[in-house]
């Protein structure tokens, strides 16, 4: 059986090494782990709400060149490190 990190916000969340999945009810942000030296790296963060999740990057970091992304209600994103900022791979 396959375990991955999941975590269930309802505020403001700053994603950690150990989250893989950040499942978001609300409207508030996300913000990104740092991309930097973590090519490979993979954060899905899933809108369960009807709310809108702003998905950030950390600090100067971009989201495929954007500061930010927005889900709307039951969007989720998957994003992947490049070893500097984050590429999104899946909606």
């Amino acid at each position: 059986t396959l375990t991955i990190p999941c975590v269930a916000k309802t505020s403001a969340y700053t994603v950690t090494d150990r989250d893989c999945v950040v499942v978001a009810n609300g409207t508030f942000t996300v913000t990104l782990v740092t991309a930097v030296n973590r090519i490979g790296r993979i954060v899905i963060v899933k809108n369960s709400g009807v709310g809108n999740i702003t998905v950030d990057g950390n600090a100067a970091e971009t989201i495929d060149g954007a500061a930010n992304h927005v889900l709307v209600a039951a969007e989720f994103i998957m994003l992947v490190s490049d070893g500097s900022n984050w590429q999104i791979v899946g909606h």
